[in-house]
């Protein structure tokens, strides 16, 4: 039991990068604006490179490798190493240490079109260890309107569907229970359109048929933001995702509010799911709220509330949690942060709690 709740630990903290929502609307209008994909991740544009210079204690130069390497223009590189070690209680009390990823980038720009690409490690499947340990989480082919951070893409390839507020950490609830959960990426086809005004995301998809797939069904997804000014922005999406044995329904809606002084953002994401197993059907409740500080230009702290609910119309099984991170960026590329979370489910009567507290340590390339 104990070597199966460390296999399940593993899975559960080991993740990918994203952009930082945090850093939209205190930073930028969109997540576009700082990285080459158009919902966020992966490599950072100009913009990008200034910004994690600008957010970091002791700067040194943002590019690939700090620059040291002389790329040509139409080859873009980079990568993500992240590792936790801490304390846990799940409601058993240790000590882990987990690998959390390590990744590597490439994009191939020419004209109008890019190719993307990223290879990595990840917790093998059972009896498939050689095939899985190593993968490619995204692959993609990606034709771009226009040069810069805005206008049409138009994508086709792996990669995640677009869908709602886009945390990085992947055990907020609204990606744990949500749509996106932790290596759900699969084969698709996404148009996005990226305005500082406003946005929109079309995602098509398909159940991988690799590999055995976090994602079992296939579907579809629509998300869009709107900003009412330079602090305000407001969001709704619908996704639909069928399998052999379930249809399930996700409606949202999202908001974003900033306030200067303090330098404050306020996040909110609500999912609401209806599956259907079996001609039944039953309604779930998925809800985070992130509150963001930028204490200085190198420390940003979130206070995050999260709530779960199973199935609404049953007693004793929504969760609740509550989130506090700690994000030290000691220079363009090197990052600190504790994560600490205090689980329940209904108050306590449900179930015993659980918790962790951890310190993560993140390098870019």
């Amino acid at each position: 039991m104990r070597a199966l709740l460390v296999i399940a630990i593993v899975a559960a903290f080991t993740g990918a990068a994203y952009a930082y929502p945090q850093f939209q609307m205190s930073k930028d209008q969109t997540c576009a604006g700082c990285h080459i994909q158009p919902d966020g991740g992966g490599i950072l544009n100009e913009n990008g490179f200034a910004t994690a210079e600008a957010v970091s204690q002791l700067g040194m130069p943002p590019e690939f490798m700090y620059g040291t390497l002389d790329l040509p223009d139409w080859l873009a590189l980079g990568g993500d190493m992240r590792s936790v070690a801490g304390y846990m209680q799940t409601p058993q009390r240790y000590l882990a240490f987990i690998p959390m990823q390590l990744e590597a980038y490439a994009a191939l720009t020419f004209g109008n079109f890019s190719g993307h690409v990223t290879v990595g490690y990840r917790p093998p499947e059972k009896d498939n260890e050689l095939a899985t340990i190593i993968w490619s989480r995204e692959h993609f082919l990606q034709w771009q309107q226009e040069e810069g951070s805005e206008g049409l893409f138009i994508r086709a390839g792996r990669f995640m569907p677009i869908f709602g507020l886009r945390f990085v950490e992947h055990t907020i609830y609204t990606r744990r229970y949500g749509g996106t959960p932790l290596f759900s990426d699969t084969y698709g086809a996404a148009v996005s359109y990226v305005k500082p005004k406003y946005e929109a995301h079309l995602t098509g998809f398909f159940k991988d048929p690799l590999i055995d797939p976090v994602r079992l069904g296939s579907g579809g997804a629509l998300y869009g933001e709107y900003r009412l000014d330079e602090r305000t922005q407001l969001g709704a999406g619908a996704m639909v995702e069928i399998s052999s044995y379930e249809q399930k329904y996700r409606g949202e809606v999202t908001a974003k509010y900033y306030i200067p002084k303090p330098e404050i953002l306020l996040q909110a994401e609500v999912q609401l799911v209806n599956p259907h197993v079996g001609g039944y059907g039953y309604r779930q409740l998925v809800g985070y709220l992130m509150g963001t500080y930028f204490a200085n230009d190198y420390l940003m702290i979130d206070l995050g509330l999260g709530h779960y609910d199973e199935n609404i119309r049953i007693k004793n099984l929504d969760r609740d949690a509550v989130d506090l991170n700690v994000h030290y960026f000691v220079m363009s590329h090197m990052e600190v942060m504790f994560i600490g979370r205090y689980e329940l489910m209904q108050f306590g009567n449900g179930g015993p709690s659980g918790a962790y507290a951890m310190l993560q340590a993140h390098y870019r390339l």
